[in-house]
């Protein structure tokens, strides 16, 4: 779509987040209970466990995935098309090959 659309000067870039777990409905329909028994842990361990997974060791919030969206529509990154900005806190698995 960015080179379809570019000569428009419409830009297409994408937030690519992994793990956003606070008010997420991923919590809905037993998804947070599946996940720790998969893993032996209490629900509540949950966020702590996916921060473990990531090079930063960060819990992933709301507005984390925010600031990305506010980074491509927000006038610094104006001459930016047919990106995609994870905000994952580093998991290695999703680097770009």
């Amino acid at each position: 779509m960015a080179a379809e659309l570019g000569p428009d000067k419409i830009r297409v870039n994408t937030v690519n987040p992994d793990a956003v777990i606070a008010d997420s409905n991923i919590w809905a329909g037993g998804w947070a209970e599946g996940r720790a028994k998969a893993y032996g842990i209490k629900v509540e361990e949950l966020p702590a466990y996916y921060a473990k997974r990531t090079l930063l060791n960060e819990i992933i919030l709301p507005e984390d995935i925010a600031n990305a969206c506010f980074a491509f529509v927000g006038g610094l990154l104006d001459k930016s098309t047919g990106n995609a900005l994870n905000v994952d806190g580093g998991v290695a698995m999703g680097f770009y090959r």
